[in-house]
């Protein structure tokens, strides 16, 4: 096929946040269609879509380009306060030609957020020398420093920068670049752009500033803006674009627009010739860990497995022993001995330092070597966890470790990878928000400035399924389809919103996401700075995986904080020590508290739903949990699987197995292939399949390609065959697998949640006030969750006292061994600040006696007017007698008397206990005012 003469070299893809309307694989596309040898990608300020733009670029047969439009600074990136925003910066546009040019432009990028970032990351042209080689530059758009200077008649300046810039970049790498998208001043500028590439005998490049992919998605892109700049469209002075040629045009167009400098044209092809970045996605960039002197990486770690073999298995048989043997092989073959040692590194660091971790989740858990590490607490072997599901030799990735840590102390273990590796070589995850279905409707609604009534009834007609499009909820709710034909204000709102769905809307931080590098991280990936000024990975996560990098969820489980409090509280109010590690794992009371469905606080079985299925379960060991875990998803439950799963375990249907190979694997669940496990066991003990290949085998099947599938197909049937297995029976076992691999369900994961659940459900069934007590204490900022849990506690015969001056502290306190105080932490209005001074106040000087003497003693800047008036209207106040009315007309009156005498006391002028002085004080109390106290409907309310 031939190709066209003409590449677009300045796009802006989605990444210009809120600017750049091109979904980058749309805009592969169309330069497909219109038969374009490469394309470019040149966002404003970033490179978020480089690594994406580029992989969906050489898929489709497209030379990927990756560029930047960056901002330069006038004077220099460091100089900011002085300057107006109209000044902070000039455009210039910028592409790699090969691995250099791309490490300059991630260093160039990075340095503009990190030090120049001024409303916009800016670079100057000192750095920019510095970090030219490999770079093309383009001279910009209508805001680039030539354009601007050209439209002030600043000729002499203009030879200068021109001048400059030819210096900066190698000898034949600058361009003067050329746009006409019908504005006036472009017409001018031009003509003086064309005379001086003729005269200092520069290269023309003719390119279109594309920010949407079609002429018709002028308005969209308007709405785009306005979305942006937070203005409406019939505001006079909304931000928009001067015509509607800012579209993907075709060569033909470009060709005619540029008809008189034809060198433009072909230019953009010699500028595609000269870019042949190429990435390796090969290799893996993992922090160096140091093992101690003498030893290497691999000793060190086939050592701990084998010292901790003593603790974990008493005896460690042959089948024990041939696990570890090949694990640690796959494991150095694979290159990530370094991996499990970093992860044991801060998992033991955190156990060290008493901050709960989980016991595992995701694919992990099917890992010996994980297991002997103490990286995760669930026996790999007992459980029947596969280590292929986690590393697969066939099919070598960086395994994924994403670890449960407690929810308050997370950032405590994030902070010793940052000092461990070095600040540089650290940092957390970038994340994109996209305009969603309900979210784009809401966001054009109110650039079109319609009612929000009116924009918040369309917005709830779209079903809210996690993958729900407005194409689909115009096809499924009927209301919604009639609105949308009849009234012309929703069609257009519509419209719009369907060009809009889907594009990225604000970076954020990930929750969980750390990236940690063996180099500083300048060095493979671009840096973002966020507008709390913290610095995060200017790549998602997708990207990170794809370049090597080490990407690590360090998770905040709010439950493990629970466990550890309970265990806590326990130990002060029992004396009883306990590991909730060594916990029995076929405790009755636990077991019986699970069958009844009393699950409210216990992980992960807690909703409505999960109740009824577990009265009708009767789980009555930790296997069944396991499965209910794999069993409570929206797939199981709607193909019947569940029904079916307790009518199996009641005996009420009769298993059969279509062969006698299948009972060993399918026996704890019915029948029933649950487990992604067990759809890889079945391909290797009656398929013939190695491990390895059954894991391929199983990803296939969850990706439904029909050529694999017939394959895979014939090879299960021969290897059946070698087993004695027919040909009829292998079919019909390998359909039954296939059909329930969409089903099956991740065994290492929901063991190890499983085992949390179990560990929480413990705890309640034998220590519930505890229990109930930390329960209520994580939750302290969620008012429906602590009403939910204090109605859960009178239902288990625990009372739970209202909120007390003199007996609460910052969380639930067991007072009795069945009574539980409110914590002021839970109080509305009642900050950290406030609630620690108060108890520091009591713990000085005993209880409290008044309302005056406690405003004498608290600090009333932190403990001020609205801290107490909460205290008062929640009832912490009430054992000192009085209606809380009343108090509440005292307040006034106590606090200026208090505020009076701390005053005097702070500037020397009174001590606080001498007796005269105190008398004199007490003297200027008020009678308390004899005032009904308020109706009971206020006080519920408060």
């Amino acid at each position: 096929m031939k190709h066209s003469n003409f590449v677009h070299l300045h796009v802006h893809s989605q990444y210009s946040l809120l600017d750049g309307a091109c979904r980058i694989q749309d805009l592969i596309n169309l330069a497909n269609k219109l038969r374009m040898p490469g394309l470019a990608i040149t966002d404003h300020g970033n490179m978020f879509g480089a690594i994406e733009f580029y992989q969906k670029a050489m898929e489709g047969g497209i030379k990927p380009i990756i560029g930047c439009e960056i901002y330069i600074a006038p004077k220099s990136r460091f100089e900011k306060a002085s300057q107006s925003i109209k000044d902070v910066s000039y455009h210039l546009t910028l592409l790699a030609r090969n691995e250099e040019g791309y490490r300059n432009l991630i260093k160039l990028v990075t340095l503009g957020y990190i030090e120049g970032f001024y409303y916009k990351p800016r670079i100057d042209k000192e750095l920019l020398s510095s970090h030219a080689k490999g770079l093309i530059g383009l001279s910009g758009c209508l805001k680039a420093e030539l354009a601007c200077l050209l439209n002030n008649e600043q000729f002499g300046n203009t030879l200068s920068t021109l001048d400059e810039f030819r210096n900066i970049f190698e000898h034949g790498n600058f361009y003067i670049e050329v746009q006409d998208h019908g504005i006036p001043d472009q017409a001018k500028i031009n003509k003086h752009l064309i005379k001086y590439a003729k005269d200092l005998n520069l290269p023309l490049v003719a390119t279109n500033d594309v920010h949407y992919l079609y002429k018709d998605d002028a308005a969209a892109h308007e709405m785009l803006l306005c979305i942006q700049t937070q203005a409406t469209l019939d505001d006079p002075n909304h931000m928009r674009f001067g015509t509607e040629e800012f579209y993907f045009k075709s060569p033909e167009e470009m060709g005619l627009i540029f008809k008189e400098i034809p060198e433009s044209i072909s230019n953009t092809i010699a500028i595609t010739e000269k870019c042949n970045l190429e990435l390796d996605f090969s290799k893996t960039h993992l922090p160096h860990f140091a093992p101690p002197e003498g030893k290497t990486k691999f000793d060190y770690l086939k050592e701990l497995c084998q010292e901790a073999l003593k603790t974990r298995y008493k005896e460690a048989g042959e089948e024990v022993l041939k696990r570890l043997s090949y694990e640690l092989s796959v494991i150095k073959e694979s290159g990530f001995v370094g991996y499990f040692l970093i992860v044991w590194d801060f998992v033991q660091y955190a156990k060290s330092k008493g901050i709960p971790v989980g016991p595992g989740r995701g694919s992990a858990a099917g890992s010996l070597v994980s297991y002997l590490l103490r990286i995760t607490d669930i026996d790999p072997l007992k459980y029947g966890l596969l280590f292929e599901r986690f590393l697969n030799p066939e099919r070598v990735s960086m395994p994924d470790m994403d670890i449960d840590f407690c929810y308050e102390k997370r950032q405590e273990v994030i902070d010793y990878v940052i000092e461990k590796y070095g600040k540089a070589n650290v940092a957390q995850i970038i994340t994109f928000g996209t305009m969603m279905a309900r979210a784009v409707v809401r966001d054009v609604g109110r650039a079109m400035n319609m009612p929000y009534s009116e924009v918040d009834k369309i917005a709830k007609l779209i079903p809210t399924d996690i993958n729900m499009t407005l194409e689909h909820a115009l096809k499924v709710e009927p209301q919604l389809a009639h609105m949308y034909k009849n009234d012309p204000k929703i069609t257009k709102l519509v419209d719009i919103s369907l060009t809009l769905e889907g594009l990225t809307r604000h970076a954020s931080t990930h929750a969980a996401g750390v990236v940690i590098a063996e180099k500083p991280l300048i060095e493979y990936i671009p840096l973002y700075k966020m507008a709390d000024s913290q610095v995060t990975t200017g790549y998602a996560m997708e990207s990170l995986e794809k370049i090597g990098l080490l990407k690590m969820d360090f998770l905040g489980l709010r439950t493990l904080t629970v466990i550890n409090e309970a265990a806590k509280i326990i130990q002060r109010s029992r004396e009883i020590k306990i590991d909730i590690s060594q916990i029995p794992i076929d405790d009755t009371a636990t077991f019986r508290l699970l069958q009844k469905g009393e699950t409210a606080g216990v992980f992960q079985l807690e909703s409505s739903g999960m109740r009824e299925i577990l009265k009708k379960m009767k789980p009555e060991r930790f296997e069944d949990i396991i499965a209910l875990l794999a069993l409570y998803r929206p797939g199981p439950i709607g193909s019947g699987m569940i029904d079916d799963f307790i009518k199996r375990k009641r005996g009420e249907i009769t298993v059969k197995y279509d062969h006698k190979k299948l009972e060993p694997i399918l026996k704890e669940t019915y029948g029933i292939i649950l487990y992604q496990e067990q759809v890889m066991r079945i391909a290797s003990e009656l398929g013939g399949f190695s491990m390895s290949q059954a894991d391929v085998l199983r990803r296939a099947m969850s990706k439904k390609n029909p050529e694999v599938m017939d394959r895979a197909q014939r090879s299960f049937v021969e290897g059946a065959a070698k087993n004695g297995i027919n040909h009829d029976t292998a079919l019909k076992i390998f359909n039954q697998i296939e059909y329930f691999a969409g089903y099956g369900f991740n065994k290492s994961h929901s063991a190890a949640y499983a085992l949390i659940s179990y560990q929480t459900a413990y705890l309640k069934s034998n220590f519930p006030p505890e229990f109930m007590a930390a329960l209520l204490t994580s939750e302290k900022d969620n008012t429906d969750k602590v009403v939910q849990y204090i109605n859960e506690s009178n239902r288990m015969g625990i009372k739970v006292l209202p909120p007390d001056i003199n007996e609460s502290f910052a969380n639930f306190t067991l007072v009795s061994e069945d009574t539980i105080r409110f914590g002021l932490a839970a109080v509305k209005n009642v900050g950290q600040g406030a609630m620690e001074q108060i108890v520091q106040a009591r713990n000085k000087n005993n209880s409290f006696r008044d309302l005056y003497e406690f405003c004498e003693r608290v600090d009333l800047r932190t403990v001020n007017h609205k801290v107490i008036e909460s205290l008062v209207k929640c009832g912490a106040f009430d054992s000192f007698g009085l209606k809380r009315s009343q108090l509440m007309s005292m307040l006034d009156d106590a606090l200026e008397v208090a505020n009076s005498l701390q005053h005097d006391k702070s500037t020397g002028q009174l001590s606080f206990f001498n007796d005269e002085k105190e008398s004199m004080f007490k003297k200027r109390f008020k009678p308390i005012p004899q005032i009904k106290e308020w109706p009971e409907s206020q006080l519920l309310t408060f």
